[in-house]
Parts: C-alpha cells; sequence; structure tokens
C-alpha cells in the first residue's frame, strides 16, 4: 500500500510540473494560454507534432498564426464564441491557410523587444496578445479600422495613398488568399508577393533600384514581419510540399483540434484544396478477375511451356 501512495505521489508531480499544455497523443508542444483563448493552440501544436515526428521539430510563430486568423475572422465572421460549429470552422480556415502558405519560426518586432518577452510568449508579449484576442475572442467581425491598425502593428507600410494603406498592403500579400483559385495558383501568387517584399533596394552595382511595389514597412519598423517571409520563402516556397506531404500535414493538425474529417477519399474532406491531385485512399487495387473457366472471358493462367527434347548424345539414330 506504501508503495502504491508513493507511485500515485510521482504521478501528481509530474502532471503539476507539466507546462501549460502537454498535448496532443502525448505530445507536448511550446504554447500559451493566449493561445488557447485565439482557439489557436490545437493548430500550432498539430505544426509541431507533424515536424516533431519527422524528426524535425520546428518553432512556429504565434504572430503569424494571429495574423492568418484575423484576416479569417474578417472575411467569414468566423470566431471561437458564438459555438462550437463556428470554432471548428474558424480553426479549419486557419489551417487551410497554413497548408497554403506555411508558417515561420519567428516574427519578433522591436515593440515586442521594448515590452519583453518570455519563452512562453515566444514573439509575441502580454499586450501583444490581449491585443489580437481582444479583435479574435468577439462574435463580431473587426471593422477596417480595426483591421488597419493590426496591419500597421504587424509592420506593413502606411502612408498617404488612401485611408488605410497597412491594410491595403497586407491584402496585397495574401491576394487570391480568399478567391476560388487551385493550390498551385495561391502559392505561384504568393511566392511572387515574397518576391517582391524581399528584392534588395539596390542593384549589384549599387545603385538604388526602383522596386516594382513596396508594402512592407522599412527597417525595425516592419516589426519581424521580413524575416519572417525570408524564413518561408527559404522553407515553403523553395521547394513547395507535394500535395500528399500538404494533406498528411493538414491531417495531423485536424487530430490535434479533434477535428472529424469524413470521405477522407473525397472532395468532402476539407483538408484536400482545390487542384489536389490525391489518389483516394480508399481505391482497391486494380486485379485482373480471376479465371472462372465458364469461357466468360477474364484473366486465363497460362500453363507451362513443354519441355525441350533432349539433344544429349549423337542426336537421332
Amino acid at each position: 500500500m506504501k508503495q502504491f501512495s508513493k507511485a500515485l505521489l510521482a504521478t501528481a508531480i509530474v502532471f503539476t510540473a507539466s507546462p501549460s499544455f502537454a498535448g496532443y497523443d502525448e505530445f507536448d508542444c511550446r504554447t500559451n494560454n493566449q493561445m488557447k483563448n485565439a482557439g489557436l493552440e490545437c493548430i500550432t501544436c498539430g505544426i509541431q507534432k507533424y515536424y516533431a515526428d519527422k524528426g524535425t521539430p520546428v518553432d512556429v510563430s504565434d504572430k503569424w498564426l494571429a495574423m492568418i486568423a484575423l484576416n479569417i475572422q474578417k472575411e467569414y465572421g468566423y470566431n471561437t464564441v458564438r459555438s462550437d460549429i463556428d470554432k471548428e470552422n474558424f480553426q479549419k480556415e486557419v489551417i487551410r491557410r497554413i497548408q497554403t502558405y506555411g508558417f515561420c519560426a519567428e516574427y519578433l518586432g522591436k515593440d515586442t523587444k521594448k515590452v519583453g518577452r518570455s519563452r512562453e510568449y515566444k514573439d509575441m508579449s502580454h499586450a501583444d496578445w490581449t491585443y489580437f484576442n481582444q479583435l479574435l475572442n468577439r462574435d463580431a467581425r473587426p471593422s477596417e479600422k480595426q483591421m488597419a491598425d493590426a496591419a500597421e502593428k504587424l509592420g506593413f507600410k502606411t502612408g498617404w495613398t488612401s485611408s488605410t494603406p497597412a491594410l491595403e498592403n497586407m491584402n496585397y500579400l495574401f491576394e487570391g488568399m480568399f478567391e476560388n483559385r487551385s493550390l498551385d495558383e495561391k502559392r505561384a501568387l504568393f511566392k511572387e508577393k515574397l518576391r517582391q517584399a524581399l528584392e534588395s533596394d539596390y542593384t549589384v552595382s549599387g545603385e538604388k533600384k526602383e522596386k516594382s511595389k513596396e508594402f512592407i514597412a522599412k527597417g525595425d519598423k516592419d516589426q519581424g514581419l521580413t524575416r519572417c517571409l525570408a524564413d518561408i520563402n527559404a522553407k515553403f516556397m523553395k521547394k513547395p510540399m507535394g500535395d500528399k506531404e500538404t494533406h498528411a500535414f493538414c491531417g495531423v493538425m485536424a487530430n490535434s483540434c479533434d477535428i472529424t474529417r469524413v470521405n477522407l477519399d473525397s472532395q468532402k474532406d476539407f483538408c484536400i484544396l482545390k487542384g489536389m491531385a490525391l489518389k483516394p485512399a480508399s481505391s482497391p487495387i486494380s486485379q485482373p478477375p480471376v479465371f472462372s473457366g465458364d469461357g466468360g472471358g477474364g484473366y486465363r493462367p497460362q500453363p507451362p511451356p513443354p519441355p525441350m527434347p533432349s539433344r544429349s548424345g549423337s542426336g537421332q539414330k
């Protein structure tokens, strides 16, 4: 009995000492309560689990996921507070954008550095999360003004071209995000935006270059966005995931969020994006019909050829 009590005590100590989230399928991931409040905890843990299972652990930017989530709520009106169904739809749409565009390891800006951050909050301060969750955790879409303010905080270029230039520049980066385009088309558009964002200001000879489009703020006013985009470009756009891998990646995130997937071998599976070429998981292996002996056609096993006559000795007599 005493040994049993010691075992219970040891178990209690282990659970007490565990991080705030000891994750899905016995997988421990880095997260925080603010991520949970935003409905993004299971997604970041799913990303981390997918790569850990492949033997290549990754860091995931909280801020990048928050930016994607904010755009989802603005477009669809989905949120985490209205209903469980609404929350699931919200998570599905965030997952689909991570499938398409990937993620960066860090999106750390000067304003966050000033306030300070902990390992728990990765690349956002508590104040950053408070700001974003005030927009995400409510039963209302963010207004144009709120989206414009958020875009400026996220490092998009401001100016006098319109009343909401930072928002227009964020929309420019994600052009086609909500359009009925194929996965390849969306990635091609995004890859071109990354090329523009990461293009040097000067030619190889040192002359000032006339850039086609500037939509990211200069210097440290970009709040870490340029570095984040460079990371995404290197990890996801130079050699994009194939359709099969993209589909599997989504599946791990969906499992982490306890999202039920039906018809995994049809276009009804939300993880299958437009243009994906996937062989249905349940398709039978094509086999020739067994020979029935009734003359009805089908596969007939061929008898072995007759043995060759012996040619040993002196031959015929």
